[in-house]
């Protein structure tokens, strides 16, 4: 059985702000660095401490300088990978203002894991934190503005080395709203590695209507080479098959093609060519068996085909005729959803039955690929997840949501238990995702849907410690608003 705790605390709505390197402001027994002590109150590093003290990991050495919490995960001389969500370096939602606390993997959660993390490892193995932010995002913004580059100074001041690298093939910069100028190599040093699932892809129940898989920003064609004639190759960079232990470490939120994002679909960064990522099935649904809107419209063949070139000429930095076609575009879809009725568009929205095949498949390999990329039967990485609900986010997620404050580390040692619990934290009915109930997306994971509702979570609130997850009384409070596109579909009535 999954081990699962929610640790809450009301007075924890706030990060430190990492003038101190977000260190503990306490000197705790396992702590390695005792003059490296916080002057000002870390709410958020006593916070996760509490979280791996209430599962009762390594509960014989707690309170003495051997405890060694992650222990049970991380052996002497093993690789691990710290994936937390990078994704933006700007909120799209104007009206914010919170230096992307409700976007990114706060820094200084991250700081207490790598601190458990280096007591585990002892001296030997590797330690990498990694992501593969959106095609946009200027991870060096980011890092200065959240304050990565403060967590990355401190552990080369204690001597400890952390790799940090950026998982994408390509990135880009925008030149103007809607286009972006031709993607330019990270340059990286990695490489990548084509995953091939064929018939076990939770795609191929779908290969004999043909779809049109299509990723925002990708030429339809491009994606077309992974996914068509019964082949459904991932392109991942080869960095995170080399792991042994994957520390997942989700910034749960909203999501306007997923409904939520957590655990599972964080799994989206390990990516290394993005457009081997099927988001959506151009067309309606009603006639095209497509899900990137619902009603058809010669106005929504019109954006789509307008789309394309937009995106083939941002590609080849003819910039102003893409201005010209995402005009064209913006227009066609405004014309469109007034005439149809149907305000969505490329798969944002509750319909997308895309999305969530995409990140089982991601999960598939993650946890049963070996390190050359080939698909066994048995586990082949640990993987574990330690949320960041310290401030989630909802609303119009995952690139412009509203803070949601909640005072919360979530830890599972499953990332499909993890998001189910999420999904109940946030209020938000677990039938309206077919994730939780699809039998061939449950064994990916290693559940049955009984056994799955039937988790035990640990808490240090009453009404949720050592109950199942069915059985969880979470506060009205933690329930999120969803996205605008998916309001009014996957709220939960009150049990």
């Amino acid at each position: 059985m999954a081990k699962v705790c929610i640790q809450s605390d009301k007075e924890t709505m706030s990060y430190p702000d990492g003038r101190d390197y977000f260190s503990p402001s306490e000197a705790y027994p396992e702590y390695r660095w005792t003059s490296r002590i916080s002057s000002s109150e870390n709410r958020v590093y006593r916070l996760v401490r509490e979280c791996l003290r209430t599962l009762g990991l390594d509960s014989k050495n707690y309170g003495t300088e051997k405890w060694n919490p992650l222990g049970e995960y991380i052996k002497r001389g093993d690789t691990i990978l710290l994936k937390p969500n990078w994704v933006e370096n700007k909120n799209k939602n104007r009206e914010v203002d919170d230096n992307l606390a409700c976007l990114v993997t706060n820094p200084s959660v991250v700081r207490a894991v790598i601190d458990y993390v280096v007591i585990a490892l002892d001296g030997m193995g590797r330690i990498i934190i990694a992501d593969a932010p959106m095609q946009g995002c200027d991870l060096d913004d980011m890092f200065k503005i959240t304050g990565y580059t403060r967590l990355f100074e401190f552990y080369k001041q204690e001597g400890i080395r952390l790799e940090v690298y950026d998982l994408r093939k390509y990135s880009v910069e925008k030149k103007y709203k809607g286009v972006f100028l031709p993607p330019k190599l990270t340059n990286n040093g990695l490489g990548s590695v084509k995953v091939d699932l064929s018939e076990s892809s939770m795609h191929s129940e779908r290969d004999a209507d043909n779809p049109k898989y299509k990723v925002e920003d990708y030429e339809q064609k491009m994606t077309a080479y992974y996914h068509s004639g019964g082949c459904h190759t991932y392109e991942i960079n080869e960095l995170p098959l080399q792991a042994d232990v994957i520390i997942n470490l989700p910034k749960p939120k909203t999501h306007r093609l997923a409904g939520i994002t957590g655990a599972c679909k964080n799994f989206v960064g390990i990516t290394f060519e993005k457009a081997s990522l099927p988001h959506r099935i151009d067309g309606d649904k009603a006639k095209e068996h497509g899900d990137a809107y619902e009603r058809h419209s010669m106005w929504k063949d019109a954006m789509r085909f307008f789309n394309e070139k937009r995106t083939y000429y941002s590609r080849t930095g003819a910039v102003n005729r893409c201005k010209l076609y995402d005009i064209l575009m913006k227009s066609s879809y405004l014309i469109g959803a007034v005439l149809s009725g149907d305000k969505y568009r490329v798969g944002s929205w509750y319909g997308n039955d895309t999305i969530w095949r995409t990140v089982v498949d991601l999960n598939n390999i993650m946890l049963h690929a070996n390190k050359q990329g080939i698909m066994c039967k048995s586990q082949q990485r640990r993987i574990i997840s330690i949320g960041d609900m310290i401030i989630g986010g909802e609303k119009e997620g995952p690139v412009g949501p509203t803070p949601k404050p909640l005072g919360i580390i979530l830890f599972a040692d499953n990332n499909l238990v993890f998001d189910r619990v999420v999904c109940e934290i946030m209020g938000f009915d677990d039938q309206t995702f077919k994730c939780f109930h699809d039998s061939r997306a449950l064994s990916v994971y290693g559940w049955e849907e009984k056994n799955l509702n039937r988790c035990i979570v640990r808490s240090n609130i009453d009404d949720i410690d050592q109950k199942e997850i069915q059985q969880m009384s979470v506060p009205n409070e933690w329930h999120f608003e969803p996205h605008s596109c998916w309001k009014g579909h996957i709220e939960r009535n009150e049990r």
